[in-house]
């Protein structure tokens, strides 16, 4: 330990590389820190708002509950209509001062704000009934979220729930698990540049610590003095960025919490890690640091005299990336069967799985590479290279690890965004972009009529079979065809009763509703007309009410087309006169769906940044440690007559040369594994592309770019080194 101690004292360019370490495993502990936060914020956030899951629970609840939710000026507004079911005290969520009655209203502070803000025909009637209070942050997902809660003394079609009470939530089934589960791919694809780091940091001025403690081997040390002469000289620094980036990751998670995700801000208290997390961090970096330069000293342990022979690498290496591609898929398959905490357990080892075998595979290429040079290249910088890539494969390909990880994450990222797009939630073509339809109408329309002079179109939605149990017929409206066409895609009308169908219906069987709420049949004529209907929405036809004797006067859709000016009027009429209804309105889901991809853009653009800025940071700690390695080697070469500068141009070869060949493979790699998780989440979700763009090779290009920018980090160390380096040592 004393001998440790006395090297770190006096050695200059241990003390650099002591330096390195702590700053390597600093920005690897807060990272990483920052990352295993990430679920904590989600997990906060759900049980926050916990008492918006308990909706069809029970049977015959002690309250009904219709949610909705709304927009007004580019907001997403969360609306919640509650109604008694009978007498008695009814729980609430911390946050909801109490259960609002028949007339009362509870909103958020944002927008209570809001509404006291806006004439009360565009948003305020929206909420009818007094204000007794505001939501407090406890029940809200962010700061300045909108939300809603509305007493009435009865919702016609609301959810039965035993009460409004809080609890423990899961973010799992937001948006059916594909936020959950990219989450996860995330954590994965981040850790592991945090892991190369931390190991091209242990590693830093490897080969004159062999050489070294190889000396010292001979000169009768054991083999348990040389491991813990290097165990202490390496925790040294790995203690001290270890306790640094516990110190660092407080702040950094304050800024975290000022990133937007799903509307809005994060609460400050969101993003912080658990106590046993940080500790578990904090101890096992360095740990590993550590583990990792003891586990480089074998040779040096079993055989002193063979310190200074370069390793072979074995080219089965390359055969762990098809088996690793072979457990994602497997993974794949069993996510899309399997549910629960471990539906994805398997395609996360899978795809952690493939990015390790990538570092592994890399020395293979970089020594393939380095022998083509070598003999197909006579150029003195790139000669000097070729052979220190064909020499030492291992130590040459350490400092580009982290650029093929995020070369490999790039090329996933930009494989999935496009196909995501599709995936999100999106408005299909079944109305008008103008019109505002609501949906599961059980109330009287005169109320709305008399709100609005814009047009009101009545219509009944159903189904048309053969009547038997397992023909679940075709999906149709019916309604005067002239005023379902102001609110409909593809109609185009004719005098005279008919169906308008894509062609003819199956079935004479109309049915309408269902056995809780009540059922309305009909039949269809022997013979009728059928003319063409162009829609590509959800809807298959439309049925002039003419055709099926009955079925008058009832109504269970309401579709009103709106104008600009009187668009908010007319939404704040819809919800203000028919309690509990679902709205399809494209405006806002539009706005739901382009929200949630601003989020999944904002958190790819900050994710490749980070792997970008950690395989870069890897690149030039390994270049200069490379540099401070060879430093004999280079003042040799010096003395010998060469110039800096060719050797200069064969340092930033050695970088860039095994780069551009493995990104190619971790290109590939890339675009595979985006296309195996579109795969999935299209089967979560239901629907979806997989498009390919040329952007997915971009990330190559940028890898070349980074590793370029840090191999200049070995130019100042290079020009430090003179003649008197080789005979000094």
């Amino acid at each position: 330990m004393r001998i440790a101690l006395a090297v770190l004292r006096r050695d200059r360019r241990s003390q650099v590389a002591t330096v390195l370490v702590a700053l390597g495993v600093m920005i690897a502990v807060s990272l990483v820190l920052w990352l295993v936060a990430a679920p904590n914020g989600l997990q906060a956030r759900a049980d926050r708002t916990a008492w918006r899951d308990i909706m069809g629970q029970a049977n015959k609840g002690t309250i009904s509950v219709a949610m909705n939710k709304d927009s007004f000026n580019g907001e997403l507004i969360e609306r919640f209509d509650v109604a008694r079911n009978g007498q008695g005290d009814i729980a609430v969520a911390e946050g909801i001062a109490k259960f609002p009655e028949a007339g009362e209203v509870l909103l958020s502070p944002a927008l209570s704000d809001l509404v006291r803000s806006t004439p009360a025909e565009k948003l305020g009637n929206r909420f009818p009934g007094k204000q007794i209070g505001e939501l407090g942050p406890e029940a809200l997902k962010y700061p300045g979220e909108l939300v809603a809660l509305i007493g009435h003394d009865k919702i016609e079609n609301g959810f039965q729930a035993d009460g409004l009470a809080g609890g423990t939530g899961s973010y799992r089934d937001d948006y059916h698990g594909m936020l959950y589960l990219l989450t996860r791919v995330g954590l994965v694809v981040l850790i592991v540049p945090c892991l190369v780091l931390v190991a091209s940091a242990a590693r830093l001025t490897a080969a004159k610590r062999e050489r070294r403690l190889a000396a010292l081997r001979l000169a009768g040390a054991g083999p348990r003095q040389v491991v813990i002469m290097t165990a202490v000289e390496t925790a040294v620094g790995a203690v001290v960025g270890s306790v640094l980036g516990v110190l660092m990751a407080q702040p950094f998670s304050h800024l975290t919490a000022k990133i937007p995700w799903e509307g809005g801000i994060w609460y400050p208290g969101d993003f912080v890690p658990s106590v046993p997390v940080v500790v578990a961090v904090a101890v096992l970096a360095p740990v590993l640091v550590i583990a990792a330069a003891i586990m480089g000293l074998r040779r040096v342990v079993q055989k002193p005299l063979a310190a200074e022979e370069k390793r072979k690498v074995r080219s089965w290496r390359l055969l762990m990336i098809a088996g690793a591609l072979g457990v994602f898929f497997l993974g794949i398959m069993y996510a899309q069967e399997a549910s629960g905490d471990s539906q994805f357990t398997v395609v996360l080892l899978g795809l952690g799985a493939v990015a390790f075998a990538l570092v592994l595979a890399g020395p293979v290429v970089t020594a393939w590479v380095g022998r083509f040079f070598v003999a197909r290249w006579h150029k003195p910088s790139t000669l000097l290279a070729g052979r220190r890539l064909s020499g030492d494969p291992v130590a040459a390909f350490r400092g580009s690890a982290g650029v093929v990880i995020a070369v490999f994450t790039g090329s996933m990222a930009l494989t999935m965004l496009p196909g995501l797009e599709s995936q999100v939630p999106y408005r299909d073509s079944t109305w008008n972009e103008n019109a505002i339809v609501a949906e599961d109408v059980t109330h009287d329309v005169t109320p709305l009529r008399l709100q609005t002079s814009a047009p009101i179109v009545t219509m009944l939605d159903g189904t048309v079979s053969t009547g038997k149990d397992a023909d679940h017929g075709s999906y149709v409206l019916v309604g005067k065809c002239a005023d379902v066409a102001r609110v409909l895609n593809g109609l185009s009308c004719k005098p005279g009763p008919a169906v308008y169908a894509h062609s003819k219906l199956e079935g004479d069987q109309f049915k309408s509703g269902s056995a809780s709420k009540g059922t309305t049949t009909a039949k269809l004529p022997a013979e009728y007309e059928t003319r063409p209907f162009g829609g590509s929405g959800r809807i298959s036809g439309v049925i002039d009410p003419e055709l099926l004797p009955g079925v008058e006067g009832h109504v269970t859709m309401v579709g009103v087309p709106t104008t600009p000016e009187n668009r908010d009027a007319v939404h704040t009429a819809l919800i203000g006169t028919l309690p509990g209804v679902r709205l399809v309105d494209g405006e806002q889901r539009e706005l739901y769906g382009d929200t949630l991809m601003e989020d999944l853009e904002r958190a790819t653009i900050i994710g490749l940044s980070i792997a970008a800025v950690l395989g870069g940071i890897g690149a030039a700690v390994s270049a200069a440690g490379s540099v401070i390695d060879r430093r004999r080697t280079f003042g040799a070469l010096i003395a010998a007559g060469t110039p800096i500068r060719v050797l200069g141009h064969a340092l930033r070869r050695e970088v860039v040369l095994p780069v551009f060949a493995v990104t190619i493979a971790a290109c590939g790699a890339g675009i595979v594994v985006g296309l195996g998780l579109l795969t999935l989440a299209r089967g979560l979700v239901g629907h979806g592309e997989m498009p390919l763009t040329p952007w997915v090779l971009a990330p190559v290009g940028v890898g070349m770019v980074v590793a370029l920018v840090a191999a200049l980090a070995c130019g100042p160390v290079l020009r430090g080194i003179s003649p008197r380096d080789y005979a000094a040592e």
